[in-house]
């Protein structure tokens, strides 16, 4: 059996935690299991090579910064290929560009683009242990390129499409909780959930899987299990959806607290000025999110957005330009906000979800901003200080 396996930042944390990994590929492919191993830097060891460049440089050169954040999976790999030596195993280590992942796109937030195994292939025919380096790749002129954050789940979901197998991510979680259990104690593991929730989850904030790799294994049928490291637990699997999944009216609560609301009154009403708010959004990559308009009159309209917190900058920058053609609008921020969203395909052929959110709401006396749908998830923008409150009831009420 071939199967590609991630390691997480947490799981090759240490130097003990890399031995222990390579105990246990040992035994795998002591019973003939075909291994690809894809590994993340240790620990928060990128955290800490990205820290050194802001130190060197506010602005940092995007290409430089790939080199340099790419410099902490080939750390990994070498450290766990020599692990394996050290057991006897025939293994090789082999960064992105080895193991044939071209990218396209921005640099520190590329796009995998094709996967050529070939060199993979020939190696584990060779009785290897192939161990990648996850998050990277090399663009069309042959330089470094990083996916961006969970880019190295993408990278072994990719792996494994490329290789007709299946993936197993391995991390510091059990599986796929229908809450966060961090915010809600009681919350249940998730034996199965679809590609579609899972990637409507993580789309909303839920952060064990990055959607991307959802999106590969939706597309190339690759089946996911999600589950800890070295862990006799039984995780989750992300596969196609069944009959079963269908009868979950809502699957998970989503929470996302990295959310901001923005305000922009006083738009002249026409096609134009509309159209240049969000091109300047665009140009400065601002991911716009939940938008709402009302109508003042014949003449003139508020328009109002969610957009990441940590994209604020980019939101005042795109301010900046549209101020120089439209100076009379004016803008406001709110930022002490938390989107929550509920996810379930069972929604499909359920009505009333939402009804039974506004009911809580207003038990709860918890005042909300915006909703957004989904054929499969509703989401509702609150105040922080109720993120607590309004979690535990949804939860109850639905059972999650």
């Amino acid at each position: 059996m071939r199967v590609v396996q991630k390691y997480g930042g947490t799981s090759v944390g240490t130097i003990e935690k890399i031995k222990n990994i390579a105990e246990h590929l040992k035994k795998l492919k002591d019973i003939g299991t075909e291994l690809v191993v894809v590994v993340s830097a240790m620990g928060k060891s990128t955290d800490a090579l990205i820290k050194m460049a802001y130190e060197i440089n506010e602005r940092p050169c995007k290409r430089e910064l790939d080199r340099l954040m790419s410099t902490g999976e080939q750390q990994t790999i070498a450290l766990l290929t020599m692990a394996l030596h050290n057991l006897g195993i025939d293994a090789i280590s082999l960064t992105g560009l080895q193991a044939g992942i071209t990218t396209e796109g921005l640099h520190t937030k590329s796009k995998i683009k094709k996967i050529d195994a070939e060199r993979v292939v020939k190696n584990l025919e060779n009785g290897k242990i192939v161990i990648v380096a996850g998050f990277q790749g090399y663009n069309e002129i042959g330089d470094v390129t990083t996916l961006g954050r969970g880019g190295s789940d993408t990278s072994a979901v990719a792996l494994a499409a490329s290789l007709g197998c299946h993936c197993e991510i391995y991390t510091d979680v059990d599986g796929i909780y229908t809450v966060d259990p961090r915010e809600y104690s009681l919350a249940k593991k998730i034996d199965y959930i679809s590609y579609e929730e899972m990637m409507e989850m993580s789309n909303l904030g839920a952060g064990v899987m990055e959607v991307r790799a959802v999106e590969l294994g939706k597309k190339y049928n690759v089946p996911i299990y999600v589950a800890r490291s070295l862990s006799n637990t039984k995780g989750t699997y992300i596969k196609e959806r069944d009959e079963k999944m269908e009868d979950r009216v809502i699957t998970g609560l989503s929470i996302n607290e990295n959310t901001m609301m923005a305000g922009i009154r006083n738009i002249p009403n026409n096609p134009q000025d509309i159209a240049l708010i969000f091109e300047e959004l665009g140009k400065e990559h601002v991911n716009v999110d939940m938008i709402s308009q009302s109508l003042l009159g014949k003449e003139i309209l508020d328009l109002s957005f969610t957009c990441p917190k940590t994209e604020e900058d980019l939101f005042d920058n795109a301010i900046s330009s549209i101020k120089k053609r439209l100076p009379n609008i004016n803008v406001s921020k709110k930022t002490e906000l938390v989107k929550i969203s509920l996810v379930g395909i069972g929604m499909m052929s359920h009505s009333g979800v939402a009804g039974i959110v506004f009911s809580i709401f207003a038990k709860e006396n918890i005042r909300f901003y915006q909703v957004t749908t989904s054929e499969i998830s509703i989401s509702y923008t609150i105040d922080r200080e109720n993120k607590e409150k309004a979690v535990n009831a949804i939860a109850k009420e639905f059972t999650l």
